[in-house]
C-alpha cells in the first residue's frame, strides 16, 4: 500500500512541477512579446476591422491556457447604428506553446466573456458582418482605372478549432423595416477545422425570458464571414416549440429559405412569446407545420406546406408575420373538415388530452438522437353558439363574445372541405376573407350544402361593442329539412328550396340583433311536405279543424310549391305574396312572423283550381300554441295588412 502511494505522489508531483514550468515560462514569453500589438493585428487581418483593447493584457491560465485580452472593441462599420460590432469584457486566446518560442502566435481556442454582438442591415441590405479578411504580402501593381479584387485568404488554411461564448448577448436590427429582436445568456460552443469546412455549433440562448437550446451545422463559415449564403443545419428546441430546419444561412439580403418541421403544445402561446400575440378567442394551441419556409424581413412564407391546428388541418401556400402588434395570416388555404365553433364561440372552452394527429413528415436534418415526440393535442369541447334566429327559443339577451374577430388580421383565399358552422354544416367552399382589427369581410364564390348550392357576401364589423352585419347570400337547391333545422330550429317542412337573403342588422347579443335587423329574403320551395297540420282538411271545415287528426304530429300537407317574398324589420318577418299550391288548392296568403315574441298571425284563403267553396281562415297565436279560426269577414285580413306594410316599410 505505502508503495502504491508513493509512486501517486511521484506521479503527481511531476504533473505540477510541469504545468509550474510551463505557466512561468508563458509568463516569460508574454513580457518579450508585444501580445496586446499581435492580438490586435490578429483580428485585425481576420476581419478587416479595427480592434482596440482598452483593458489588461496578459497570461491565461483557465480556461484556456494563453493569453487574455480586457476590455475589447470590435469595429463596426461606418455609419452604423451601434457604436461597436463586438465588444467583450475579456477574450481568453489558447495558444501552442512551441511557436511562442520565435515569437509567433498560433492561436487554437477563444473563449470570449460577456460579449455584445450587434448585428445590422442598413437601409440598402447590406449587413454588417460582411468580413473582409486582410491579404497577406505584397499584391501585384494594379493598373490605373481596373478594378480592384476584395481581399483573399486562403480559407483552409486556420489554426483555430474551437470558439466559445459564454454570457452573451446579440441584437439584431434590420433599416429597412424597422425591425429587430435581441437574445441573451448566449452560451455556445463551436468546432471548428478549416473556414471552408463545416462547422458545428451547440449551446443555449435566452429569448424574451424563456432558455433556448441550439445544435447547428454551418457548411462553410468563410461564406458566412462575407456575407454569402450556404447550407445549413438547425435543431432548435425550447418549452414552447421544437423545429427543424435545413436550408440556408441568409445571404446579404439577409433572407434564408429551406424545409422547416415546428411543432409545439399552444401556439397561442408562441405567438405572445414572438411579439405578436392572439388577442382573445378560444383555440389556437397544439400546432404542427412541415414545408418550405423563406424567413426575412420578419415574414414566415411557407410554400407547399402541411399543419394541423387544434382539430383542423390543412395546406397551402401562404405566411405569417405581424401587424400592428398581432399575428397576420395572407395566402392560400386549402382546409380539411373542420369544427368553427371553438373560434367564433362565447362559450368557454373546456379542453381534454387527445391522441396528436398524423404529424408532417419532418426534413432530413441532424436532428439531436432523442429529439421529443410531438405533444398531444387538445380537443377543444364547445356548444355550437345559438343560433341568431331560433324558432324554439326567445332571442337570447347573452352578449356574444367577438373576441376571436380581434385575435389576428387575416387576408386568404380559402378552399375548404366539410365545415361545422353554429349548428349548420358546409360540404366544401371557396372564398376569400378579410379579417382587419374585428372586422371581417367574407365573400363566399361557391359552396355545397345540404345537397345544393350557395353563393355571396357577408361582413362583421364588430370594432365597436355594437357590432354590425351584412348579408347578401343566395341557396339554391337545398334540401329543406335539414337545412332549416340547423338554420332556423324549424323541422316541420320537406322540399326543395331556393333562397335569397339580404338584410343588415347590428347589435351585441341576439335580441339584439333579431330587433335590429332590416331586409328582404325570397323563398320558394317545390315537392315537399309540411308537417303537422292537414291544410286541405281544414279549409274544407274550420270544424273539422278541431280534430285531432288534422292538426297533430302525424298531420302532414303534400304541396306543389311555396313561394313568399319577406320583409325583415323590429324583430318580424311580414309578406302579403304567400303562396302556397297543392294538387287540390291555390292558397294565397298574408302575415307577419314575431321572432322577438315567438307569434305566427296568418291568414290564408284556399281556392280550388275547378271551383268550389272555400272557407278563409286564420292560424294565429304563438308558435306553440296556434289557433285555427274562419275569417270570411275579413277581420284577420284587416288586421293583418296595415302590420304587414309596417313592417315592409321599415325593411327598406
Amino acid at each position: 500500500m505505502r508503495a502504491w502511494w508513493h509512486w501517486v505522489l511521484v506521479i503527481l508531483g511531476t504533473i505540477v512541477a510541469v504545468v509550474l514550468l510551463a505557466a512561468g515560462g508563458l509568463a516569460y514569453l508574454v513580457y518579450r512579446l508585444d501580445i496586446k500589438g499581435e492580438i490586435e493585428h490578429a483580428f485585425e487581418n481576420a476581419t478587416g476591422r479595427d480592434l482596440t483593447i482598452n483593458g489588461d493584457v496578459g497570461v491565461s491560465y483557465w480556461p484556456v491556457l494563453g493569453f487574455h485580452a480586457g476590455n475589447d472593441v470590435l469595429a463596426n462599420v461606418p455609419g452604423g447604428r451601434a457604436p461597436a460590432f463586438i465588444t467583450a469584457d475579456d477574450i481568453h486566446i489558447g495558444v501552442e506553446l512551441t511557436p511562442l518560442l520565435n515569437r509567433q502566435v498560433v492561436v487554437r481556442e477563444l473563449v470570449m466573456q460577456h460579449p455584445r454582438v450587434a448585428l445590422e442591415v442598413d437601409a440598402n441590405g447590406r449587413p454588417n458582418w460582411a468580413l473582409a479578411p486582410r491579404a497577406r504580402g505584397l499584391t501585384a501593381p494594379v493598373a490605373p482605372g481596373a478594378p480592384q479584387s476584395p481581399p483573399v485568404i486562403d480559407a483552409s488554411r486556420t489554426t483555430l478549432r474551437s470558439i466559445d461564448i459564454a454570457g452573451g448577448e446579440v441584437t439584431y436590427f434590420d433599416a429597412r423595416h424597422g425591425t429587430g429582436w435581441s437574445v441573451g445568456d448566449v452560451d455556445l460552443h463551436t468546432a471548428i477545422t478549416a473556414l471552408n469546412q463545416p462547422m458545428n455549433v451547440v449551446g443555449s440562448v435566452r429569448y424574451n425570458d424563456r432558455p433556448v437550446q441550439l445544435d447547428i451545422n454551418v457548411n462553410s463559415p468563410n461564406a458566412i464571414i462575407r456575407a454569402q449564403a450556404t447550407p445549413v443545419q438547425v435543431n432548435l428546441r425550447s418549452d414552447l416549440v421544437t423545429a427543424a430546419f435545413e436550408g440556408q444561412t441568409p445571404a446579404a439580403s439577409s433572407a434564408t429559405s429551406g424545409t422547416v418541421h415546428a411543432y409545439g403544445a399552444s401556439l397561442r402561446q408562441l405567438l405572445a412569446w414572438l411579439g405578436a400575440p392572439l388577442q382573445g378567442g378560444a383555440g389556437f394551441e397544439h400546432f404542427d407545420v412541415t414545408g418550405h419556409v423563406a424567413i426575412g424581413g420578419g415574414q414566415f412564407a411557407f410554400d407547399d406546406a402541411g399543419f394541423v391546428l387544434d382539430q383542423l388541418s390543412g395546406r397551402g401556400d401562404f405566411s405569417l408575420s405581424s401587424l400592428r402588434g398581432k399575428p397576420y395570416l395572407s395566402g392560400r388555404l386549402e382546409l380539411f373538415d373542420f369544427d368553427l365553433n371553438p373560434y367564433i364561440s362565447g362559450h368557454t372552452p373546456s379542453q381534454q388530452a387527445a391522441p396528436s394527429p398524423p404529424a408532417p413528415a419532418a426534413p432530413a436534418t441532424s436532428a439531436p438522437e432523442q429529439a421529443p415526440q410531438a405533444p398531444t393535442s387538445q380537443i377543444v369541447v364547445v356548444q355550437p353558439p345559438d343560433r341568431v334566429i331560433d324558432i324554439a327559443t326567445p332571442p337570447g339577451a347573452t352578449p356574444i363574445d367577438f373576441s376571436g374577430l380581434h385575435a389576428f388580421n387575416a387576408d386568404l383565399e380559402l378552399v375548404t372541405h366539410a365545415v361545422l358552422i353554429s349548428h349548420a354544416r358546409l360540404d366544401s367552399a371557396r372564398a376569400t376573407l378579410v379579417l382587419n382589427d374585428g372586422y371581417l369581410a367574407a365573400t363566399m364564390q361557391s359552396m355545397t350544402l345540404y345537397g345544393g348550392s350557395g353563393r355571396g357576401r357577408f361582413e362583421i364589423d364588430a370594432r365597436a361593442p355594437d357590432a354590425r352585419f351584412v348579408q347578401a347570400m343566395t341557396f339554391d337547391n337545398l334540401n329543406a329539412q335539414p337545412f332549416l333545422t340547423d338554420a332556423i330550429n324549424y323541422s316541420g317542412i320537406e322540399g326543395r328550396a331556393e333562397l335569397a337573403i339580404n338584410l343588415s342588422s347590428h347589435g351585441g347579443n341576439q335580441r339584439e340583433i333579431v330587433r335590429n335587423a332590416k331586409g328582404r329574403t325570397h323563398l320558394e320551395l317545390v315537392s315537399g311536405t309540411l308537417h303537422g297540420v292537414d291544410l286541405g282538411g281544414v279549409s274544407r271545415t274550420i270544424r273539422n279543424a278541431l280534430r285531432g287528426e288534422l292538426i297533430a304530429p302525424e298531420a302532414r300537407t303534400q304541396f306543389q310549391g311555396f313561394s313568399a317574398n319577406l320583409a325583415i324589420a323590429n324583430g318580424s318577418l311580414g309578406s302579403d305574396d304567400l303562396s302556397f299550391n297543392t294538387p287540390d288548392l291555390r292558397t294565397p296568403g298574408i302575415g307577419v312572423l314575431d321572432l322577438m315574441n315567438r307569434r305566427l298571425d296568418l291568414r290564408i284563403a284556399p281556392r280550388s283550381p275547378r271551383g268550389g267553396l272555400v272557407i278563409p281562415f286564420s292560424i294565429r297565436g304563438p308558435l306553440n300554441q296556434l289557433r285555427y279560426t274562419s275569417d270570411i269577414g275579413g277581420s284577420a285580413l284587416r288586421e293583418l295588412q296595415p302590420h304587414v306594410r309596417a313592417v315592409q316599410t321599415a325593411s327598406r
